[in-house]
């Protein structure tokens, strides 16, 4: 199981059911196996100077309407999708702050005991998009044309009625 570098990495917050910071990104997912293989979950890491924190609570999807992450089947072809991982309802508030972080990605693998590591991450984050993460805006960083770095940039938070809620689909 792999997972391509990501184009867009954010930092940023979901509202529902209560303001809670979150880590998106969209990655290719394949199969290294011939029969593809089946992911129970996945969950990211954020760490930064010693601190480290897991975002547990996986979604995947495209648009506004993402499924509770669990289950899905990846090919050699492999899934593109958008991956949404969120703190946990029960966690503390996390506080984004100013410097550099690694992002790690990690699957678990039905019938594999250990999750696998797909894809790792470094990102800074400036004193701007700091004061932006403190008034619960986003910051979406791009990957440089020349594939080393991410350069970031903040966007405002968009109306709870008029904009990005995601809504998880549970069916």
């Amino acid at each position: 199981m792999a997972m391509t570098k990501p184009h867009v990495v954010f930092f940023g917050f979901d509202d529902v059911p209560k303001v809670t910071a979150k880590i998106f990104l969209r990655g290719l997912l394949y199969s290294t196996a011939a029969r593809g293989q089946v992911i129970e979950g996945m969950f990211a890491k954020l760490t930064r100077t010693g601190s480290e924190q897991t975002f547990g609570f996986w979604g995947y999807g495209e648009t506004t309407r993402l499924n509770v992450g669990s289950g899905l089947f990846v090919g050699q072809t492999g899934v593109a999708v958008n991956h949404h991982f969120v703190l946990s309802v029960h966690e503390a508030e996390y506080r984004f702050m100013a410097g550099a972080y690694t992002v790690e990605v990690f699957a678990r693998l039905a019938g594999v005991r250990a999750p696998r590591r797909l894809q790792t991450v470094e990102i800074v984050v400036t004193d701007s998009h700091a004061k932006a993460l403190r008034r619960h805006e986003g910051v979406l960083f791009e990957l440089n044309p020349d594939g080393a770095g991410y350069s970031g940039h903040a966007r405002p938070r968009p109306a709870l009625n008029g904009g990005e809620t995601f809504q998880f689909d549970v069916d």
